[in-house]
């Protein structure tokens, strides 16, 4: 029997024998689909998706329902500065905003390449062990870290292609204008050297309540760079707890007047939530004509307006965020882990909720990052073996990652080629989540 399927780049359609079938994950649960079904893979991607228990190949996992989903994206982290919480210890909540942002500044500059690749190589791992087949981080480039955490990262991108997606973000964290006297220090100079290192999307951190610039300004040379180098943006954005902070609707404009629909994220617009219920409801109408991408990062506890915008119909996202540095010294990279924080604060039991949310990091977090996404003919076969049955079932019981695969490839899980026991108490069984 043979199999066709299309090359999205190449325009082309390629035939497989089903008999020359790398995998066949058979019997399985899939998020967007009832039933029970085969998936078959071969040189690295899905080339045949078929119901029940009906193909052959190499190595068959018979997975009797389990749940098999595309690999997780991870669309907001800091790697570069992981695992570095120890180096400061509690110095934001003993030391006051100046003085914490002045000692992490000191951290930094005595970063060296091959630490910088040490930690983020084992954030990676964390991340590829928790499902993650695809994830963007922010890496900082200015005056005190200079260019070596993008040199860092680049190697670290390169070496570990085979096992998860990288995008990078060359980012400001100290500002983005240079203002004596004040903390506003300046990287635009960095950002751009980055940029010409080979990093592809431009970050911001625009906050009217920490710089002195003129926020407004720093949006415009953001896009003025992103316009020269054809970037995409990922901004930081108000992320303060008073309405005075709020700088959302300018950037929903210049991305319109840009013509940069689709190329733009931001991150906690926390002052959306201090702003009266008529202007937040202007600018979720702006940021929707804009096609802007909303990251919300529970694990800051303070959110912006989650169901409003998911119920607008916002391409909302969530990610893990920092992991274990002075910023916040907690996590372990699990994004099922910060999934399930959002459902609490965000009050989402419901089933239907859940799987809401679950886009959160799947579909929307592929379509901010514009990759191809989803178990589908022809798309590359990253994947996820859950031991659940469904997607509520994975969010609410934590459920364990059996198997994780790269374009084919295993790269994270224990699971062998054979039915898998469940090992859980009948009150978890799968009639509950049918």
């Amino acid at each position: 029997m043979m199999v066709s399927y299309h090359h999205k780049n190449s325009g082309q359609f390629e035939d497989i024998c089903v008999a020359d079938l790398d995998y066949a994950f058979t019997n399985v649960t899939l998020p967007d689909r009832e039933g029970r079904w085969c998936v078959g893979v071969a040189e690295g991607k899905i080339v045949e998706i078929v119901e029940g228990d009906r193909l052959n190949a190499q190595h068959v996992w018979h997975l009797d329902g389990k749940l098999l989903t595309p690999g997780l994206v991870d669309a907001h982290t800091h790697i570069d500065k992981a695992f570095t919480a120890e180096s400061l210890g509690d110095v934001f909540a003993q030391s006051g905003l100046a003085s914490a942002i002045q000692a992490v500044r000191h951290l930094k500059s005595q970063f060296t390449i091959a630490d910088i690749k040490q930690r983020a190589t084992q954030a990676l791992q964390w991340s590829i062990a928790a499902g993650t087949t695809a994830i963007r981080t922010n890496v900082e480039a200015d005056a005190f870290v200079e260019l070596r955490a993008v040199e860092g990262l680049l190697d670290v991108q390169r070496s570990l292609s085979d096992q998860i997606d990288i995008q990078l973000v060359a980012f400001p964290q100290e500002g983005w204008f240079a203002i004596p006297e004040t903390l506003e220090s300046g990287a635009s100079t960095y950002v751009e050297q980055a940029l010409q290192h080979g990093i592809k999307v431009i970050g911001g951190n625009v906050n009217q309540g920490l710089w002195s610039s003129n926020p407004e300004a720093q949006v415009d040379a953001l896009f003025d760079l992103a316009l020269r180098y054809n970037c995409d943006l990922d901004l930081h954005l108000d992320n303060w707890d008073s309405a005075e902070a709020f700088t959302l609707p300018y950037v929903a404009q210049k991305t319109i007047e840009h013509h940069y629909q689709g190329r733009v994220a931001v991150s906690h617009i926390a002052s959306l939530i201090h702003v009266s219920d008529s202007q937040a409801q202007v600018a979720i109408e702006l940021l929707k004509q804009a096609e802007i991408s909303v990251t919300v990062l529970p694990t800051r506890i303070k959110l912006t307006r989650v169901a409003e915008l998911l119920e607008a119909g916002l391409n909302v996202v969530c990610g893990t965020d920092n992991l274990r540095d002075p910023f916040i010294r907690y996590g372990d990279a699990d994004l099922l882990k910060a999934l399930f924080l959002l459902a609490q604060l965000t009050g989402y039991m419901a089933n239907r909720d859940l799987e809401r949310l679950w886009q959160t990091i799947s579909n929307n977090a592929a379509k901010m990052l514009r990759l191809p996404y989803g178990i589908n003919v022809g798309n590359l076969a990253d994947l996820v073996v859950f031991d659940a049955y469904s997607i509520p079932e994975a969010i609410l019981h934590q459920a364990t990652r059996l198997a994780v695969f790269k374009s084919g490839k295993l790269v994270a899980g224990t699971m062998q080629d054979q039915v898998l026991s469940l090992h859980k108490p009948d009150f978890m069984s799968p009639r509950r989540w049918t």
